[in-house]
């Protein structure tokens, strides 16, 4: 089903964002996170266009096995790890590497005759989702190498819950608690997210794990701008407008009557709307862009229609308005709607046709 609403992704911005993140973190390796379809960004599409990143990281095993089924060699690693023992079957057929956070997995592993394995152990240093406190780690190891054969490898990795929040101390006890137990063996490291890659640089380890950043968002603005970084957004969101109407001091516009024009207005009705991930919770009303110029929302937010105020505005019915992009930053609009830019670009990416531009 074709709607009205697409989005633009650009590979190119994508490439230039993954060679940035590498000039911050230029010691680490980069496991590029394309989980939940790359943040709607596509999967397949974006791992094809990552030729740079040393391996890809996605939620769970199934998702690595449709990587594989589509010709994806790079090095695959599964956050959550496996479910099931048929999880854990394919991930060893396919050469997937798993993060082991749960005891169950630990109690499955036991059911495989010495597999080589590539395992990633999670240790909970402070997130308190997934992961093996740390005075469990020596037990864990115990357990998995008596479980598995000499030949598999095993790494050690966190999440930081508050990297993005550079007055928290929560980062550099979580730091503190990693290293107090990691630094007791010999086993690679991965523990920077993107603010981490940003902020903490004490967590650069031998992996950094970027997500958002990849797609051209800066997780912390006060430590440096998007254009300093050299970051490009990858995704911009676009609509057509389908109506122009001229409305009368005292109308009033979309459900609930919620907008009264102040004066005569020209009105635009553009085709987009919840139905294809744009928030209709707004908190207040950002701008859409038009052309050159940037013009206000106005009233409720439809599932496929919103309304914006064209007076003073030269343009026709056919036009293609930028809802976010290179105009506007999906973060200002998911600050207007009092959510974050994850949520966005998984909605709009997986409600609207994706095109893809070099």
């Amino acid at each position: 089903m074709k709607r009205a609403a697409y989005a633009l992704v650009n590979l190119a911005h994508l490439k230039n964002n993954l060679a940035a993140i590498r000039n911050v973190a230029k010691q680490s390796k980069i496991t590029a996170v394309v989980k939940a379809d790359a943040y709607g960004h596509g999967m397949l599409q974006v791992c094809n266009a990552l030729n740079d990143a040393d391996e890809f990281s996605v939620a769970y095993v199934n998702e690595a096995m449709e990587l594989r089924d589509s010709g994806i060699q790079k090095p695959l690693l599964a956050l959550q790890g496996f479910r099931t023992e048929d999880d854990l079957k394919n991930a060893i057929e396919q050469n997937i590497q798993l993060v082991i956070h749960d005891h169950e997995q630990v109690k499955i592993l036991k059911t495989i005759k010495s597999p080589t394995l590539k395992i990633c152990i999670k240790i909970d240093t402070g997130m308190h989702r997934l992961g093996f406190d740390a005075t469990e780690v020596p037990v864990v190891l115990e357990q998995l190498q008596n479980s598995i054969s000499s030949a598999s490898k095993i790494s050690l990795m966190t999440h930081l819950a508050c990297a993005d929040e550079l007055e928290n101390d929560t980062t550099l006890e979580q730091l503190k608690k990693f290293d107090a137990i990691a630094s007791k063996f010999d086993f690679e490291q991965s523990i920077a997210n993107s603010a981490g890659i940003l902020a903490w640089p004490q967590s650069h380890r031998d992996w950094v794990r970027p997500g958002l950043m990849l797609y051209g968002i800066n997780p912390i603005e006060s430590v440096t701008t998007v254009d300093e970084l050299e970051l490009r957004a990858v995704m911009s969101l676009h609509a057509p407008l389908i109506s122009i109407k001229t409305c009368k001091k005292g109308e009033k516009i979309g459900y609930g009557g919620d907008f009264c024009c102040p004066k005569d207005m020209l009105i635009g009705i553009i085709a987009i709307g919840y139905a294809d991930g744009y928030p209709r919770h707004l908190k207040s009303a950002p701008n859409v862009s038009l052309g050159t110029k940037l013009v206000p929302i106005l009233g409720r937010i439809s599932m496929d229609m919103i309304a914006v105020d064209l007076t003073g505005i030269d343009t026709k019915v056919g036009d293609i308005a930028e809802l976010w992009g290179e105009a506007i930053s999906v973060t200002d609009v998911a600050q207007h709607a009092e959510t974050i830019s994850y949520e966005l670009l998984c909605a709009a990416g997986n409600a609207v046709i994706k095109k893809y531009i070099q």
